[in-house]
């Protein structure tokens, strides 16, 4: 499922089944640290009342048989060594838990042994019961009934394990810029491992809402990535959620013994989740208008202009005036016609008519307007007065 670890899981997974060499579960009964035949085991355990398999956590203590019982399963956040005193580290308790989540639910010898050795390993890291150099971590997998192929397997879950165990993170990127209304838009997936590999074979279930919506899952490829396609149907915020729900364990869970001298064991299976969400802008692209102010006499620019933009319901979007040069500009217009109109003009220029203009997306549409002057009204010709003369009177 993950990348170059596909063809090692379905290996083993269709490997030839063996017959189970001891009580206890899949796995080979082996000689304890001193040597005696026999009464140590190197695998998985079937424990009375645990539903699936279990593994051993503690390597110098007793097996299952002494424990008188156990408790009910709880999941580990920690993970101190009885041998060394020492704690496991996150990340080797997150590698445990995949290899026991991934490959601990069989019943394979083989396998349940790989495991088994694998578990140790992780948590109880240094000491001799660990993978590569453990002196009794080779001495369990060098006795004579457990076949070779144990110790290679187990040396191929911790490989995979470096690269694959969690924690997981879904990454969501949109794919060529900003969302535009009515476009389909790209986004890619993909699901991290805790070291930044990502994994193939993941279904991922999306959630899509706000200015666009629908739902669907989509699953990551050979290369770890899956892509998914959003429709935006208006201006705004697009909420895009995905999840991935059937991933490996990311954490243990273990049996606690009523007896102290007894191991603890860790449960096999498991799965863990992941999910993301991010807001996509969904804005298109806005234009321009540019007018040009002249005066039709002249052909000379008319500063001062005061113009208003209207838009196909009558609504006034912009206003300005020309500049020295007899240009204004109204920004950020969405697609669509509109109205220029001339509110006031200057001094001695008669109103230009309203004009329309088509603005497109991310683009300017240039008007010229041309002012017409007054027409000077004709002086009135003088109208001869006459005065009468009136009689002078007196004496």
């Amino acid at each position: 499922m993950f990348g170059t670890a596909v063809a090692l899981g379905a290996g083993i997974l269709l490997a030839p089944q063996a017959v189970a060499a001891d009580k206890w579960g899949p796995g080979y009964l082996i000689p304890d640290s001193t040597g005696k035949p026999d009464t140590s085991h190197i695998g998985a355990y079937n424990v009375p009342g645990v539903d699936g398999l279990a593994y051993c956590g503690d390597p110098e203590l007793a097996g299952p048989d002494a424990a008188g019982g156990y408790g009910p399963a709880k999941s580990v956040t920690s993970w101190t060594s009885k041998a060394t005193g020492k704690a496991a580290s996150a990340e080797d308790l997150a590698r445990a838990a995949y290899v026991l989540g991934k490959y601990g639910q069989t019943k394979n010898d083989e396998q349940a042994a790989a495991v088994d050795a694998v578990v140790y390993t992780y948590l109880e890291s240094g000491s001799t019961y660990a993978l590569p150099g453990g002196k009794r971590a080779l001495e369990r997998l060098g006795y004579s009934n457990v076949p070779p192929s144990v110790k290679k397997w187990a040396t191929g879950y911790l490989n995979e394990a470096a690269m694959f165990a969690g924690p997981y993170k879904v990454n969501i990127k949109p794919i060529g810029g900003p969302l535009k209304a009515g476009v389909k838009t790209s986004v890619t997936l993909d699901v991290t491992s805790a070291s930044g590999h990502k994994l193939s074979g993941v279904k991922l279930d999306l959630d899509v809402s706000g200015a666009a919506a629908g739902a669907g899952s989509v699953t990551t490829n050979a290369d770890g990535v899956a892509t998914a396609t959003v429709l935006p149907a208006k201006d705004g915020t697009i909420d895009f959620k995905a999840s991935a729900k059937s991933l490996p364990a990311t954490q243990l869970s273990a049996l606690s013994p009523n007896d102290a001298k007894a191991q603890r064991l860790l449960l096999a299976g498991g799965a863990s989740s992941a999910q993301a969400e991010v807001h996509l802008k969904t804005e298109s692209p806005k234009g321009a208008l540019t007018v040009t102010k002249t005066a039709a006499d002249t052909k000379k620019p008319l500063s001062g202009v005061e113009f208003a933009v209207k838009d196909s319901a009558g609504k006034t979007v912009a206003t300005g005036k020309t500049d020295t040069k007899g240009t204004w500009q109204a920004k950020d217009l969405a697609a669509g016609t509109y109205t220029v109109h001339e509110v006031k003009a200057v001094e001695g220029y008669q109103l230009a008519a309203d004009q329309k203009a088509t603005v497109s997306d991310g683009k300017t549409a240039d008007v010229t307007v041309e002012d017409v002057k007054i027409p000077e009204q004709p002086k009135p010709k003088p109208r001869p007065v006459t005065i009468p003369v009136l009689p002078q009177t007196g004496a």
